[in-house]
């Protein structure tokens, strides 16, 4: 493994030395590259019922980010994006939680520009919308990333358009293969389709305000909306939500959950954030979640333990990510901690107002040169002895050291 990892080393500094640019031209097209060497060990402590002990993952993953465009004739504006995978990698954990393997290719898709639109397919991960943590209005991404910032979120195979409605404003259109993982009760099968108008505004106030209409692929039909507004150069507020006659399709055998009853649910968030002159920011959330679990199907660890978590990065499951109605979320990030660009700290307290359960995260991180990071992340959860099933695993730390060449 040592041999190995080695060569991958050098073929990541090869390929640096050998094109010192950032991009260069051929016939038209332009390729445009970027390389992250990342390095992870990541250790976490199960809670009892998964057979207590501890999971762990070991993995040096090179990413190359290749971006190829044309710039001239008849392919003019096209857009190509590859971002193939290769690690050496262990882990260890129970076969019911989900594997942090990456995809071997996570994204890989092209875009072609029709007038002053453009249609793409492939391999895409979209997100959008003000929220911190998930996306009410994005039931085909319920992991935005910012739970598990060192691990990357896969796209899902999908045909996309986006094409203007007005001077402001886009309409965007998507057909997606959902990758959802099978969950008792729930219908498999058949793509989600998903429309997104959203309009924009730059000058002072900015504000962005979008609709959403989606479903399918075992989601039930849903509405739903967002909107952000600046209050000058510090303070901005938004707000997200979505509602449907249940969260997932039932099918005809059962078991069924709560929140699939065929009745009209909605979640959704509100903040506010301040932003600080040194770039760092301070978020507060508040959660609403019309889609929680009973008290029996918290007991369940088959249900909570990992509630929208699929098998691997590109898969999840048409459940809920919350098992509570309500949550405060505060969040901060400090890009020049101490006063210093190389220092970073992001941090994040999650708290259920419904019952006591806190969820703490930290993340430092170093950079000793420009081109090389090293992060330090931990979490933490602290729930009643009846909730602990849904935290897989209660406390979790890593050590990252990321190269970009």
């Amino acid at each position: 493994m040592t041999a190995i990892l080695s060569g991958v080393l050098l073929l990541g500094a090869g390929a640096s030395r050998a094109d010192d640019v950032d991009g260069a031209t051929a016939g038209g097209w332009r390729l445009e590259h970027d390389v992250t060497l990342q390095l992870l060990h990541q250790r976490g402590h199960l809670y009892p019922p998964l057979g207590g002990g501890t999971t762990t993952y070991d993995a040096a993953e090179l990413r190359p980010d290749l971006k190829i465009k044309c710039e001239g004739g008849a392919c003019d504006g096209i857009r190509v994006v590859l971002k193939p995978r290769v690690w050496l990698d262990s882990e260890s954990k129970p076969d019911g939680l989900p594997s942090q393997q990456p995809e071997h290719l996570p994204e890989g898709y092209a875009i072609v520009p029709v007038g002053s639109g453009e249609v793409g397919a492939g391999k895409h991960l979209l997100g959008w919308g003000p929220s911190m943590l998930y996306s009410p209005t994005n039931r085909l991404f319920p992991d935005n990333g910012a739970v598990t910032p060192r691990r990357e979120i896969s796209g899902k195979p999908m045909a996309f358009a986006s094409l203007p409605i007005s001077e402001r404003g886009r309409l965007n259109l998507l057909v997606a293969e959902p990758n959802l993982d099978p969950v008792p009760g729930i219908r498999e099968g058949g793509a989600f389709v998903l429309a997104r108008s959203e309009w924009n505004w730059v000058t002072d106030p900015s504000a962005t305000v979008g609709a959403v209409v989606a479903g399918g692929g075992g989601f039930q039909p849903y509405v739903g909306g967002y909107a952000q507004y600046g209050l000058g150069d510090a303070w901005t507020l938004g707000g997200e939500f979505a509602a449907s006659r249940g969260y997932a399709r039932r099918d005809d055998t059962g078991p069924w959950l709560t929140q699939d009853d065929n009745r009209w649910r909605w979640d959704g968030t509100l903040s506010v954030r301040y932003g600080l002159p040194s770039g760092a920011e301070i978020g507060l959330e508040l959660i609403y979640n019309g889609y929680a679990m009973t008290r029996a199907e918290q007991a369940n660890p088959l249900l909570a333990a990992s509630p929208s978590s699929g098998s691997s990065p590109s898969h999840n499951r048409p459940l809920h990510p919350f098992v509570q109605n309500r949550y405060a979320l505060l969040q901060t990030t400090w890009p020049k901690l101490f006063g210093d660009r190389r220092w970073g700290l992001t941090t994040r307290w999650q708290q259920g107002l419904d019952r006591p359960s806190t969820d703490l995260f930290a993340e430092l991180s170093f950079s000793p040169r420009d081109d090389t990071t090293v992060y330090l992340g931990v979490s933490h959860s602290r729930v009643p002895d009846d909730l602990t099933q849904t935290r897989a695993v209660p406390r979790n730390a890593y050590l990252a050291l990321e190269i970009h060449f």
